[in-house]
């Protein structure tokens, strides 16, 4: 059995489960930009669900940068983490092994083994929800880059001056699609539209505006949600071409909150990406929905189990070695 935590911008899933990232309990707490008041709650379900049962490890999903080797989260733009080592503060709290691993990769991986991947031998995974994130799956496997920030599509540039990012740099595609984007537009431009769909949607309230309120004025034909919709697939259709270009994967497969639009989302986006996107490439790619509820989690036990099972091998080929060394050479 194994612990998985997947940390998001608005909330963290912990759930136990195993190796083949089938999920037997889960529980929901609140992601907090303060990491002290964070840690109280997880330590709390932790020790429920590690008591009485034998825990072989804990597997952490979280929102990059991070570095998988130490296990610190460097910065989160959603979150205001800072150099947080999680790793070693779950370690010594519980005495279980804990590896870390982005959110994205992690859910591509559970996406590309237990998913709508499941016969692609490759995937860009795509999440849209209070950011994006993306995860390329590459023969089953992750690909982390050298510095372990491959696939890092919600911080591709595709508007030069656009609006500013939570990491600090403008035109970012998470500062352009993702769900706090649109609705931080629809507010912003509500103010001069009182007669919108979507204020009356967030009971006239402009501070309940969220991405699923602009898409359901969206799906209800308001002018407003229509023309936020428009860019926001423009954008977002822009930068899975340049990914579809430069990896040339299978299949993009696109999950978070936004992606439960739908159809509104994926028509326009695949004729987009049709449209500017290297046309040999695009035709030899499927973009589908995803499908597993908590990708996050099913691709951190994965992940985990298969870390330990790399771990054991390496352990018993040691050991075969001095066994051959300590008996000399054959005569």
């Amino acid at each position: 059995m194994f612990i998985a935590i997947d940390i998001g911008g608005t909330k963290t899933e912990v759930a136990l489960g195993n190796k083949k990232g089938e999920i037997f309990q889960a529980k929901v707490i609140p992601a907090k930009a303060d990491f002290d008041s964070f840690l109280a709650p997880l330590f709390s379900i932790i020790g429920d669900f590690s008591r009485n049962k034998k825990i072989k490890g804990i597997s952490i999903a979280a929102p990059g940068p991070l570095d998988p080797q130490s296990g610190t989260i460097f910065s989160s733009p959603n979150l205001q983490w800072k150099n947080v080592c999680i790793k070693k503060i779950l370690e010594e709290k519980f005495d279980f092994p804990v590896v870390l691993e982005n959110d994205a990769n992690l859910a591509g991986l559970g996406e590309s083994i237990c998913g709508a991947g499941k016969d692609a031998s490759s995937i860009f995974y795509l999440t849209i929800s209070t950011g994006i994130g993306g995860g390329f799956i590459l023969g089953k496997e992750i690909y982390q880059g050298a510095s372990f920030d491959a696939a890092e599509i919600g911080h591709t540039i595709v508007l030069p001056k656009g609006p500013k990012c939570n990491c600090g740099r403008r035109g970012c595609l998470e500062a352009l699609c993702s769900g706090s984007a649109i609705a931080k537009k629809a507010k912003q431009r509500v103010s001069k539209n009182p007669h919108s769909l979507i204020l009356k949607l967030a009971g006239n309230k402009k501070e309940l505006i969220t991405a699923q309120v602009v898409i359901q004025a969206v799906c209800q034909g308001d002018r407003l949600a229509r023309e936020i919709w428009e860019e926001t697939c423009y954008f977002l259709g822009i930068g899975i071409a340049n990914m579809i270009n430069l990896l040339n994967p299978q299949m993009v497969v696109i999950g978070g909150g936004v992606s439960r639009a739908g159809a509104v989302l994926f028509k326009p986006l695949r004729k987009i990406v049709k449209q500017t996107g290297w046309e040999r490439a695009v035709k030899s790619c499927r973009i589908v929905k995803a499908k597993l509820k908590n990708p996050g989690i099913v691709g951190a036990l994965i992940h985990i189990s298969n870390i330990k099972n790399q771990i054991s091998k390496t352990q018993t080929k040691n050991i075969k070695t001095e066994e051959v060394k300590a008996k000399g050479p054959r005569s």
